[in-house]
């Protein structure tokens, strides 16, 4: 038996197998949803013959929508396009995989419904313990506490986990700069930041080489290369100097305060949900493509420092932590049938 698994974001495609080969495919939904179904059927091509593909989404929140209920629709007929006569199966948030008919009945349980694949999956580690399953991806965090091997989140829907602490609209790569913070400090004076889609937290993460360069990466804030020099210029941008103004060291330093503003974001969150808890969590569930973001957000939250901690990059691979979502629905899938 070959299972697929499919999630389906507003930027990336994540797809896995039962083998554990696990892709990210690049794709702009907002820009080109006419293409949704020959890039699924594309990236499906690439692995052996199904026998049921699984699906979780999160594009359906995307401003091509007039609303999620419309995205469920458009991302499930476009699913079964690519799949062909392959059977699919949907995950929703009642914790059941369900046929693309009632997905669409029923959107608000299929949307944004990845997170909780995940979560599901990942309880399985925490048994009859507690713990809380960490995943930051290039766009969001999530914050989701686990108990007795079950998620045990406060919300459901995106927009009650955004009350809750739970979720957590930055990311590694793709959040803007200006949306960390309003202002920063630079030769002892306060300097306000654009308010200007100018740079990505990818930047400032490759000025601190924590995220390699790729020059043949284009997906950036003005489509230039993702590599040192034009992220300088990007976070140049974001104080209105050009790059060889600032020089090297004050950009090191603007990326420095940015990554700490990002960090206090995470900080506050997982406080919240701390706080909300009934008991301390004994494990973590470490995934996502920045990964490197739940590391330093552990170590910045004393409570966690007793906490054992199971990183999905380390134990398994960066490709599946990165596509943890798909990697998710995959087994899931496999248990019920």
């Amino acid at each position: 038996m070959n299972i697929i698994g499919l999630d389906v974001g507003g930027a990336n495609i994540k797809i896995t197998d039962l083998n554990h080969d696990a892709r990210s495919v690049p794709f702009a939904l907002w820009k080109q949803k006419e293409d949704l179904a020959e890039t699924l059927k594309n990236a499906i091509a690439k692995y052996p013959q199904a026998d049921r593909i699984a699906v979780t989404m999160t594009g359906e929140l995307a401003d091509c929508f007039a609303s999620k209920a419309e995205g469920v629709r458009f991302i499930t007929q476009e699913v079964v396009k690519a799949a062909g006569k392959t059977p699919v199966s949907i995950w929703q948030t009642a914790g059941e995989f369900v046929s693309p008919p009632i997905a669409i009945e029923f959107p608000l349980l299929t949307a944004a419904s990845n997170w909780h694949a995940l979560a599901t999956w990942a309880a399985r580690a925490t048994a009859s313990s507690s713990g809380l399953l960490i995943d930051i991806g290039s766009t969001t965090a999530d914050i989701i506490p686990l108990k007795q091997g079950l998620p045990a989140s406060v919300g459901l829907t995106d927009f009650e986990r955004l009350r809750a602490g739970e979720l957590v609209y930055t990311g590694g790569k793709r959040t803007p700069l200006c949306a960390l913070a309003r202002s920063i400090m630079l030769d002892g004076k306060e300097i306000p930041l654009a308010a200007e889609f100018f740079a990505t937290t990818r930047d400032l993460y490759q000025i601190l080489k924590i995220l390699p360069e790729d020059p043949s990466n284009c997906d950036t804030a003005d489509a230039r290369p993702a590599d040192f020099s034009h992220a300088s210029q990007r976070i140049a941008k974001m104080v209105c100097c050009d790059a060889i103004e600032l020089g090297p060291d004050r950009i090191h330093n603007i990326a420095e305060q940015l990554a700490e503003h990002q960090l206090a974001m995470l900080k506050q969150a997982a406080r919240q949900v701390l706080a909300q808890l009934s008991y301390q969590p004994q494990h973590i569930i470490s995934s996502g493509s920045s990964e490197f973001l739940v590391s330093r957000l552990i170590q910045a939250i004393p409570a966690f420092a007793s906490a054992d901690v199971v990183s999905l990059t380390e134990t398994v691979s960066p490709e599946i932590a990165s596509a943890a979502c798909a990697h998710a629905v995959t087994f899931l899938a496999y248990e019920r049938c």
